[in-house]
């Protein structure tokens, strides 16, 4: 069901007139919420959202981040060390500064009050929490054991915020390197190259096919730069909605992905390790094998490897092992290894390790081999420019 917003009018129990807007599923559920509150509602009113309101509020929920979440479940889990659930989500609120943090957990405070079960407060927040922690939270309030299972998450979610944050940082130099290159090359060709073309045709010499080529090319960019930007925006967005609505052409772009070079391994690898390390991590927490995969296909970013794991899901419902041929070559050994003595969630542990310190390898290679390529592609494109200038001067010598 669709959350909706909701102002209300109302008044405290000292008499005081009161208004605010607060999230809810319907009329009813918003009246409960403000007498958990002490608030006596006078009037509620639904509120019709702008596209401008729900894109700033999902731009806020990503701002939040992941790190946040990590930092969620580690304090949930060791306050419910000591304490019920909602008196450890009211010490998270009163140990939290942020206003964007503090209103998710006084919604999710509302939800807990009004008898809704953790992971229903928290499916308000998809952005923040995946289909995977809500999951969890379903078999820990099933299995009464919430704070050992928040304790595991929380862990896990530490390690996969680690291995972004690699990720990331590999990525941040052959970015600037590229947008460097295309910021010079721009200078290059429709500042420099104008004004040596310009002499040349004053001197009556006819310029070489490289020089015309270039100086098209930037008369055409100058000129056509907004319609060139827009017509870029709208085939982006138009990949965007194709890639989110076509399973076959995600499929594809996906599985074509982690055959490109470095980037593509290094992607596949951190894709396998945050499968093995949910999978062991789900097992060791008590769910049956089949529905522990499941979740992990759910919880995969890559559409070919969420297509593997639902591979595997079927095979073991049929009453087959989990070891499968798609699994790289290094992790079936252990993995058949755990299946056959019992320790599959050991075994899988190491898989993790495993693949945890093949992400660490290529992030650290990641940015040398960006610099290489990312210089020679700029001097390539910078020596024909050159070249292009230089030749119109050999031909007025001669």
């Amino acid at each position: 069901m669709k959350i909706k917003r909701f102002s209300y009018e109302a008044y405290d129990k000292d008499k005081t007139f009161q208004t605010g807007e607060l999230n809810a599923n319907d009329v009813k559920e918003a009246y409960v919420v403000l007498q958990n509150q002490g608030l006596a509602a006078v009037e509620i009113k639904e509120v019709q959202r702008r596209f401008l309101d729900n894109l700033l509020e999902r731009i806020e929920q990503v701002r939040v981040g992941n790190k946040w979440t990590a930092l969620f479940f580690r304090q949930l889990s060791t306050t419910l060390d000591v304490m019920h659930l909602k008196a450890s989500l009211d010490l998270l609120l009163l140990s939290t500064k942020d206003k964007s943090q503090q209103a998710i957990i006084k919604s999710i405070l509302s939800d807990i009050e009004v008898g809704k079960t953790l992971a229903d407060a928290l499916s308000k927040y998809r952005l923040i929490f995946s289909d995977n922690i809500i999951q969890m939270m379903i078999i820990a309030q099933r299995s009464g054991r919430m704070q050992e299972i928040s304790e595991k998450l929380a862990e896990q979610l530490e390690k996969d915020y680690k291995s972004r944050q690699k990720l990331r940082s590999a990525l941040y130099y052959p970015t600037f390197v590229l947008i460097a290159a295309m910021i010079s090359i721009t200078i290059l060709i429709n500042v420099v190259l104008p004004v040596f073309a310009n002499f040349f045709q004053s001197q009556n010499a006819s310029l070489p096919i490289l020089t015309q080529i270039f100086l098209t090319a930037g008369i055409f960019l100058s000129q056509n730069m907004l319609l060139i930007f827009i017509l870029l925006m709208i085939l982006s967005a138009a990949c965007v909605w194709i890639y989110k609505n076509s399973p076959s052409v995600q499929l594809y772009l996906d599985q074509y992905l982690l055959k490109v070079p470095l980037i593509g391994n290094l992607i596949s690898q951190k894709e396998w390790m945050n499968s093995f390390g949910s999978l062991s991590f789900l097992l060791e927490s008590g769910v049956q094998i089949d529905e522990a995969i499941g979740m992990v296909a759910n919880a995969s970013s890559n559409s070919y490897i969420k297509v593997v794991w639902t591979q595997v899901k079927y095979k073991v419902e049929q009453g087959g092992r989990l070891q499968s041929e798609s699994f790289p070559a290094e992790y079936q050994g252990l993995i058949t290894t755990g299946e056959s003595s019992g320790t599959l969630p050991e075994m899988l542990k190491k898989c993790e390790k495993l693949s945890e310190f093949e992400v660490e390898e290529l992030s650290s290679q990641l940015p040398v081999k960006a610099e290489i390529f990312g210089t020679l592609f700029v001097g390539i494109i910078v020596a024909l420019i050159v070249f292009s200038v230089i030749l119109p001067i050999l031909s007025i010598n001669i």
